[in-house]
């Protein structure tokens, strides 16, 4: 280890950065220790002359003080090639926001602290505080917290501009919410091996866009032993580093620490002892700093095929390809399929010999995924945008993954490159741009399309991508299939690509339309992913940039008894309700077209329109007011208040945007909210052809009850004769779904909002194999529809008693629509249900 010049590290994406290498932290802490004689809690110069020699030939290159060290000792630092993440103590362990003087002496400690160092290259990052009381916060409240911290976030930066400034957090407050911060670092002291990974990833992702650093880290030699100490931090630093940690710092250097005025003595975290001996824990952590970060050289990789699969690419391919070249990886291949390109995306193909180059006639994003598929030879294969570059470590991480996790399938991030303009990354922090949704901290439902990977014989299994996807939607399709085959899917927070968001208003639009089309062919293959009215439904919860509305409702944390839980989690219990999600939902604007019709005959309807839209501006509004504003300048919280208003105006207009686009894009689609429930692609299914309902009762278009049954043999046993149901209503892309451990029906049919039906099954048994099924169903409209035309008929009631004789006349027909339409609706389900069953279940043997 030697001196360092004068460069600082910076913090990019989910790494450290020393200009453009990664700078993994290989650190320990340091003290405190008793004072010495210039009155400082360090050692004196010989010590620390031994101690930095020996970090030094340990591959060590940072120390974490408890309190400010003194320019001579960050001297020495730089001198022996040790950087150091300087805590800056204060009264945290009082209920600091009840006085203003504790606050001022607070604000004060770390702009004294902060300036005592201020530039010194050897600071690698400051924390302006460090585990604050669970008690302490949960008086003062979580939010009173968070808004102090961000204050001491300011304070340091104003002092020290390029620094790194964190505030070091621990599982008993992981709750708080600080996505200011530069680098996100935690205490963390687990000591069952699956315990720890699983709370690995979960940091991750409380970590989100930000560097995730162990900062302590370690266990007592005295109570474990030497030798299991140095067991203990082998698969500990193998852990942290495969689970794409930007660094270590293990607690601690030495034995004794020094606190309360005291030396506490019955520590035995040291990787050397009192004396500076050498325990067995310091050649373990000698061994991974100098030799196996952040992966051990020996490790065995498979090979791994990437394809990218483009379209008239030419202004992001070439920046693309490049960062394939430059993987650090040692087996792969990259597969650039040129997709029937018009543009000069061949020539910039022509730069790269070195890939393999696949033409072929445009037939969309699935066709061109699927022939880099076929022509693949490694054992993974990873698909990556034409518009994305990757990191150099992507596949690496990636790869891991698959070693941690039983998943055919692992995605990573997609970060919006610091290079893209203001409107970029505005799109960024707005709805509709693709990120993953998580069953769990290490299970996804969907990982996105512009960075996943799988491995090939999964893909294989289940026929590749379908090709019916041309533009987008492909992703979240075989994400789908494979979870529907039993597989699961992983994600990786640190493998990471960078994406290039739409740089403007109409390029976001026609993303947006692009999507609601997809969204129709998706509800053609997964009829039962989505409701009536054509939103998606997802089993996990979606993970993005941009800010969660609620109206009312907010995430629990989970206390314990008396706030003593060493574990406070965030839990969210319903997503806000329906009023939360209602200004993106396709049945509000819905509405609020018909009021404004309704309004041409009865003007007070214009005051619910009023209403309607004003819920949407206020949605748009406190959506761009919570926005993170991290990436759109250097200090977001110090730009000109103009620019501010800017990129939060222009982030509530894409949330007004989205939403309308994706109802465009579905309407052009065929998802719309009055599609049939039995239905093949194109033309209604083979139905029976008479209904045998008396016309009296069909024309009830609230609820229609039907009863038959089948006499017949062992094929009319009710589960297999329900499952051979199911999979014949998918196939005519009906949405089948089962009862509950609560409900008294088995089968619910469902699919537009115009009619939906619950069905049950019971068979009776006469004898030998003699058996007799009765199904009893019941159909009924959606309640929007039922609402909308009871309140309709209403209406031209009173209009008629009134003498109003074009508004009774335009009531009449809105109504006679919305009878007639459940009525035909409920036909088509019944002729189709007769028919399904006549099929399986007539003259069974």
């Amino acid at each position: 280890m030697r001196a360092f010049a004068d460069s600082r590290v910076h913090a990019e994406g989910k790494f450290l950065w020393l200009e453009d290498e990664k700078f993994y932290v290989r650190g320990v802490t340091y003290g405190a220790f008793p004072p010495n004689a210039e009155g400082h809690q360090f050692p004196e110069p010989a010590t620390l002359t031994k101690d930095f020699g020996l970090m030094a030939a340990a591959g060590i290159n940072t120390i974490l003080t408890y309190t400010v060290p003194p320019p001579a000792m960050l001297d020495h630092a730089q001198e022996n090639g040790l950087r150091v993440i300087v805590n800056h103590p204060w009264m945290g362990h009082v209920c600091f926001l009840e006085q203003a003087s504790t606050r001022r002496d607070a604000r004060h400690a770390v702009r004294e602290g902060v300036r005592a160092c201020r530039d010194h290259p050897a600071v690698l990052m400051h924390a302006v505080a460090k585990e604050l009381p669970p008690q302490i916060i949960r008086w003062h409240g979580k939010e009173a917290v968070e808004d102090f911290l961000f204050e001491l976030y300011q304070v340091a930066k104003d002092e020290d501009p390029t620094s790194l400034v964190t505030y070091t957090n621990f599982p008993t407050t992981e709750y708080l919410e600080l996505p200011f911060l530069d680098v996100a670092t935690w205490n963390v002291y687990l000591h069952e091996r699956p315990q720890f990974c699983a709370y690995l990833s979960r940091l991750q992702h409380r970590s989100g866009e930000l560097p995730f650093l162990m900062t302590e880290q370690g266990i007592c030699s005295f109570r474990h032993g030497r030798e299991e100490q140095a067991e203990f931090l082998r698969w500990q630093l193998e852990e942290t580093f495969d689970h794409g940690a930007a660094g270590s710092v293990i607690f601690s250097w030495t034995d004794p620490f020094y606190q309360d005025h005291m030396l506490v003595d019955e520590w035995g975290f040291g990787l050397v002892d009192a004396e500076r001996q050498r325990k067995p824990s310091y050649e373990t952590v000698k061994e991974r700093f100098t030799t196996a970060v952040p992966f051990a050289p020996d490790r065995s990789w498979p090979k791994v095929s990437i394809v990218v699969a483009l379209y008239n690419a030419e202004r992001t391919l070439d920046e693309c390809l490049a960062s394939l070249a430059k993987l650090d990886y040692p087996d792969y291949e990259v597969l650039v399929v040129n997709d029937g390109s018009t543009d000069g995306s061949q020539e910039i193909i022509d730069r790269y010999p070195q890939f393999t180059c696949i033409k072929g006639k445009n037939g969309g994003v699935s066709a061109a995924r699927n022939r880099g598929l076929y022509a693949a030879t490694g054992e993974i294969v990873a698909y990556i945008d034409s518009d994305a570059y990757a990191d150099r470590d992507w596949l690496k991480y990636l790869v891991a993954t698959y070693d941690e996790s039983d998943v055919v399938g692992v995605g990573g991030p997609n970060l919006v490159p610091p290079a893209d303009d203001w409107v970029a990354k505005c799109v960024y922090r707005s709805p509709g741009g693709p990120t993953q949704v998580m069953f769990d901290d290490v299970h996804a439902e969907h990982i996105p399309g512009c960075n996943m990977s799988f491995k090939r014989e999964a893909l294989l299994e289940i026929g590749g991508f379908d090709e019916i996807y041309t533009a987008a939607g492909d992703d979240v399709d075989i994400c789908w299939r494979l979870l529907d085959a039993g597989h699961r899917l992983g994600f990786a927070p640190s493998s990471v690509v960078w994406h290039h968001r739409r740089p403007s208003m109409r390029a976001y639009w026609k993303q947006q339309v692009g999507y609601g089309v997809a969204e129709s062919l998706l509800e053609q293959r997964h009829p039962a992913k989505f409701n009536p009215w054509g939103h998606t439904f997802w089993g996990g919860a979606i993970y993005s940039p941009y800010p969660q509305f609620r109206l009312f409702g907010q995430p629990a944390v989970y206390h314990g008894l008396w706030g003593s839980a060493p574990f406070q989690a965030v839990y969210d219990q319903g997503g806000g309700g329906v009023l939360s999600f209602l200004p993106r939902a396709m049945e509000m604007h819905v509405a609020v077209a018909v009021l404004v019709v309704v309004s041409l005959v009865f003007p007070w309807a214009l005051a619910a329109v009023g209403l309607a839209l004003g819920y949407v501006a206020y949605y748009c509004v406190m959506s761009g007011l919570e926005a993170d504003p991290a990436g759109l300048a250097d200090r977001p919280d110090r730009a000109p208040w103009h620019e501010r208003f800017r990129w939060r105006a222009m982030i509530a207009w894409f949330h007004f945007l989205e939403p309308l686009a994706r109802d465009w894009g579905r309407l052009k689609g065929g998802l719309t909210p009055w599609r049939s429930a039995l239905e093949r692609e194109g033309e209604e299914v083979v139905t029976a052809e008479e209904v045998d309902t008396p016309w009296w009762r069909r024309l009830n278009p609230f609820r229609r009850t039907l009863h038959w049954t089948y006499p017949g043999g062992m094929r009319l046993e009710k589960d297999p004769l329900l499952e051979r149901l199911t999979a014949m209503l998918n196939e005519r892309r009906c949405s089948v779904g089962w009862n509950s451990d609560y409900d008294r029906w088995d089968l619910v049919l469902r699919r537009g909002a115009l009619g939906q039906a619950w069905m049950r099954m019971v068979v009776e048994h006469h004898g030998g194999a003699q058996r007799v099924a009765r199904f009893a169903t019941e159909i009924r409209p959606s309640r929007a529809v039922a609402i909308s035309l009871a309140s309709t008929a209403a209406l031209g009631a009173a209009t008629a008693v009134a003498g109003l004789v074009w508004p009774t006349a335009v009531l009449a027909a809105v109504t006679a629509t919305l009878w007639i339409a459940p009525v035909r609706e409920a036909d088509r389900i019944e002729r189709g249900l007769r028919a399904a069953t006549d099929e399986l279940c007539a003259g069974s043997p």
